[in-house]
């Protein structure tokens, strides 16, 4: 028989023993360290300074001095000095300076709240079951840091599953935020608790946030935006259709961007917009035609681009303008009509007006004409000339070119060049006299011969040429307008016929 307890170690009182007190005193001691069992503290590493009798302390880490190499033992203070006992595992204690129990685990003194608490459901003023094993009924819950940051964390175990967060309404759900049935985060709402559209999505690999394509984001003419402000719902972005992003303001889309253009279907305002006709701030779109575009481009007040106008002298804010047979105050053509094109420019301010009108003319060739608005006066009109209008029918009204530059004829009288500067050149080349026979004093002269300009003259013109023989020469008598006598004379006589050149310099008008 063993002289111990087997669990407590108490020693047993031997048969025929002597002093049996000494063995049960032992036992009695024992039991009175074990029993209910307090201790001052856990940590001290050497004894305090004047211990009472019956004083114990659970050695703290690392002892020195009395205390040394007792570490996690019990140190009781006796009479005659420190005794040290071993801890069984399973032994509790109540530290003192704690306010709790700690319990011997065969290694170290634990407080049973420094272990973790294993439940299979906690229910916080809640009944909680077998798939809520946490539940909490209260006006809120409080998750805080520790010194630091703090994360809530939601684990699931394949791709496929699902991490989230459910809010109800009810018991019924009306939102869900979190990972589900993949890894791309996804926010989906329900009005029913059933039927769940996905509204929005980032994708896990790179980011990418995108809009549902589900009812919020219609790809018809519905103009209801996905993304919109709350205060303002039909305000927003939508998809308009495939690969374009719409802008709505009001409930109507006034902008879509797309691959191929971009369109705007509201008029441009702002800092970028000129702000002015003559403003040239690099970057800036140019203003509208109505109010007076770039540089003075415009239409008519209350016009449109193209716009016909009845007068011209009352098109005075720069544009482009249709004229019609009936439109007044443009310059004549010979086809009689009017049809045509005017351009109006305006200098900075408006103070300064210029029209240029295009039309065609009876023989098809372009014609342009142009004036000026001098003090609000419009000055003539004045003919633009060009490759079509340089050579052809030379005319004048009150002294002013009103045709061509240069006009060319020929007839059986000959060749005429008459320009717009009153000018006029006429020549015949083929003439002839029969012979220069007649005596004139020392000298022999022709028949007289009358030459019939091609084109007539404004005034008498200058008549010179030349005979076809080096022997004799032409002479010119009283030219006309129209006519002018000719005839050759000759130092020698000749009785064969001698051809005549003539040319008449002089004006047409």
């Amino acid at each position: 028989m063993s002289d111990q307890s087997p669990i407590l170690s108490l020693p047993y009182i031997m048969p025929a023993q002597a002093q049996k007190h000494v063995t049960h005193n032992e036992a009695i001691r024992l039991l009175d360290l074990m029993v209910q069992m307090t201790v001052a503290d856990r940590t001290r590493s050497v004894p305090p300074d004047a211990p009472a009798i019956g004083a114990r302390h659970i050695v703290g880490p690392s002892p020195a001095s009395e205390w040394a190499g007792q570490a996690g033992r019990i140190a009781l203070r006796e009479d005659n000095g420190w005794a040290f006992f071993a801890p069984q595992e399973g032994w509790r204690a109540q530290v003192l300076a704690e306010g709790r129990d700690v319990v011997f685990d065969g290694t170290a003194w634990v407080a049973p709240t420094d272990r973790p608490l294993r439940v299979p459901q906690v229910g916080v003023n809640a009944a909680s079951d077998a798939i809520n094993r946490l539940t909490v009924s209260a006006a809120a819950t409080l998750l805080t840091h520790e010194g630091a940051g703090h994360q809530v964390k939601i684990n699931k175990l394949q791709t496929n599953d699902t991490a989230s967060l459910l809010y109800q309404t009810n018991w019924s759900g009306r939102a869900e935020i979190g990972l589900a049935g993949g890894d791309d985060l996804t926010v989906k709402v329900s009005a029913d608790g059933s039927t769940f559209v996905e509204a929005l999505q980032v994708a896990a690999g790179t980011g990418a946030v995108r809009l549902s394509v589900g009812a919020l984001v219609p790809d018809g003419t519905a103009a209801l935006p996905a993304l919109r402000f709350a205060a303002d719902p039909d305000t927003g972005l939508r998809r308009a259709g495939s690969d374009q992003i719409g802008l709505v303001t009001g409930g109507v889309q006034r902008a879509s961007l797309g691959a191929a253009a971009f369109q705007v279907d509201v008029p441009l305002t702002g800092t970028a917009v000129q702000t002015g006709s003559h403003d040239a701030t690099a970057g800036r779109v140019l203003r509208n035609f109505a109010t007076g575009g770039a540089f003075g481009w415009g239409v008519a007040q209350g016009g449109t681009l193209g716009t016909a106008v009845g007068d011209a002298n009352g098109a005075v804010v720069a544009g482009l303008y249709a004229t019609s047979a009936s439109t007044l105050n443009l310059p004549p053509v010979s086809a009689g009509t009017q049809v045509g094109l005017l351009e109006v420019l305006t200098g900075s301010g408006g103070d300064a007006l210029h029209q240029r009108w295009t039309a065609n003319s009876a023989n098809g060739n372009v014609r342009c004409w142009q004036r000026r608005s001098l003090g609000g006066v419009w000055q003539g009109w004045a003919l633009i000339f060009n490759q079509s209008t340089v050579l052809g029918t030379v005319s004048t009204v009150a002294g002013q070119p009103t045709g061509a530059v240069i006009e060319r004829g020929s007839n059986a009288n000959g060749e005429f060049v008459r320009f717009a500067d009153g000018t006029q050149v006429c020549t015949r080349t083929g003439l002839s006299v029969a012979a220069v026979s007649t005596a004139l004093g020392a000298m022999f002269r022709s028949a007289d011969m009358v030459w019939t300009f091609p084109a007539a003259f404004a005034v008498a013109p200058v008549v010179s040429g030349q005979a076809d023989d080096a022997d004799a020469w032409m002479t010119a008598a009283g030219p006309g307008t129209g006519t002018v006598t000719l005839r050759v004379l000759s130092a020698v006589s000749k009785a064969a016929a001698t051809g005549l050149r003539a040319t008449a310099v002089g004006r047409w008008l």
